[in-house]
């Protein structure tokens, strides 16, 4: 990992897995579903899934768990079943109200480059008291590609006006941070439960929590 001071001008980041814990929730939706149908949603599986859009998500588990949908129709029914559990609360991430807080003081602007949805998006942030604020929005429905590909950091750092390297990228998964990556960012990883055994060899530091995020951010800022 590198500790070289680097000076970074805005903060993107990942939403679920990273600002709020909601991928054991996408998980059990996934599960019931595939349970509905006689499979059983495994671990690996689930892995493969994590930090992709809801289309890609609902393609490849028809691969690895034949069911008679279309694969629109299976993200179609996560999609109304996950709205359905999101609108009660998603639970924030330790630490995320304290790198925000940090953020504010510093004056450092950040948007959220999530493959959610941007109803779900806006939602969670309100949820959270963090929007409206100087954020910024990129979802997954306004990209033609989704993580790994680079597009929606891209289009996050050009909501916020400013070029894609003087970013500082946060996320859980591996497919985000390659996208991240992809883009011309510098990756900072925060594993979470479902994440922490992946290893992340392109990011410029692995950290254990947002919290220790905030702690660091004299060595990009």
């Amino acid at each position: 990992m590198s500790t070289t001071t680097l000076s970074l001008r805005a903060i993107v980041f990942d939403m679920d897995g990273l600002m709020v814990d909601s991928e054991p929730l996408a998980q059990q939706i996934w599960a019931g579903i595939l349970r509905q149908y006689g499979h059983e949603l495994s671990p690996a599986a689930y892995a493969r899934i994590v930090g992709r859009r809801t289309d890609f998500s609902a393609q490849l588990l028809l691969e690895l768990y034949p069911m008679p949908l279309t694969a629109a129709e299976l993200a179609a029914l996560k999609h109304n079943r996950w709205t359905a559990r999101w609108r009660q609360g998603v639970p924030a991430m330790p630490g995320l109200h304290e790198l925000h807080a940090t953020l504010a003081r510093r004056a450092i602007p950040w948007a959220v480059a999530t493959s959610s949805p941007r109803d779900y998006a806006e939602f969670v942030l309100h949820h959270l008291g963090l929007w409206p604020t100087r954020g910024a929005i990129a979802a997954g429905t306004e990209v033609q590609q989704g993580k790994p590909a680079p597009d929606i950091y891209l289009l996050a750092a050009a909501r916020l006006g400013v070029p894609p390297t003087t970013c500082l990228a946060l996320e859980d998964s591996v497919p985000g941070g390659q996208a991240a990556v992809a883009a011309g960012m510098t990756l900072v990883a925060v594993p979470n439960g479902t994440t922490s055994a992946d290893d992340f060899p392109f990011a410029s530091a692995v950290l254990p929590s947002l919290s220790a995020v905030a702690a660091r951010l004299a060595d990009w800022f």
